[in-house]
Formats: structure tokens, sequence, C-alpha cells
């Protein structure tokens, strides 16, 4: 039989001396937190009121575009294919800019410690919807023109 070694704690590295770390501390006050109850996420530039402006603008040239052609000219199918492109294109470009604001409020509430769910899902329908419309606009584009 060997001999029983008694129980030793071993502590690994510097040992500290703490009646000088509480003398110096007594002169230092704690810092405060502060906590914001509700925050909201600002950008410095919100991508998703340029993609309400995008869509606006966008429809607004289309209808503008369809009306400048008229029955028995010419440049009817001109204005016409102008009309739809910029129809096409302006949503695209919605919901591409919506995707990016998204991106960047998932990023935010990330940061904060807040749930991204809501806003990586929007962001993921986002960029479906754009998809969809891109085969749309490929598929009409083709078929039309």
């Amino acid at each position: 039989m060997q001999p029983e070694k008694p129980n030793q704690t071993q502590l690994y590295g510097q040992p500290q001396n703490l009646n000088q770390q509480i003398q110096q501390t007594q002169g230092v006050f704690p810092q405060q937190q502060i906590i914001i109850l509700n925050p909201k996420f600002q950008p410095k530039f919100n991508f998703r009121y340029l993609s309400y402006a995008v869509f606006a603008i966008g429809i607004t040239a289309s209808i503008i575009f369809m009306e400048m052609s008229a029955p028995g000219r010419l440049t009817n199918d001109y204005w016409r294919f102008l009309s739809e492109a910029v129809c096409c294109l302006s949503i695209i470009l919605t919901f591409v800019f919506d995707a990016v604001f998204y991106k960047g409020k998932a990023d935010w509430q990330a940061t904060t410690g807040q749930s991204n769910t809501w806003s990586l899902t929007g962001m993921i329908f986002d960029i479906i919807f754009v998809c969809i419309v891109v085969i749309f606009g490929f598929i009409w584009f083709t078929e039309v023109y």
C-alpha cells in the first residue's frame, strides 16, 4: 500500500496582494451603466426610404412612358418596352434596397443583443422576391420582344 497524499490545492498564476488592491480602489468610483430600454434602429443612411423613392419614381416613370405611346405610332413598341423595363427594374431595386436595410438592421440587433430573426426573415424574403421578379422579367421580355 502506498501512503495517502493529503489533498493540496494548487494555484497557478501570480500571487496578488489583496491589501494593496483594496487601497488602490478606495478612491475610485464605479462607473454608471446606461441602459436604453427600447432602442430603435436609426441608420445614418436609411435604405428603406431609398427603396420607397425608387419604387415611386419607377412606377411614375412607367406610367408616363406608357402614356407617351400613342396608338398607331411606330415608336409605340419602344415606349411600351421602356415602360415595362422601368417598372420591372424599379421593383427589383426596391427589394434589393429593402434587403440591404434588413441586413443592416440584423447586424445592429446582433450587436445590441436583440433577436434578429425577423430581420433575417425579411431579408431572405426580399431576396426570394428579387429572384422571382428577375425570372418573371426574363420570361416576359424573351416572350414578348
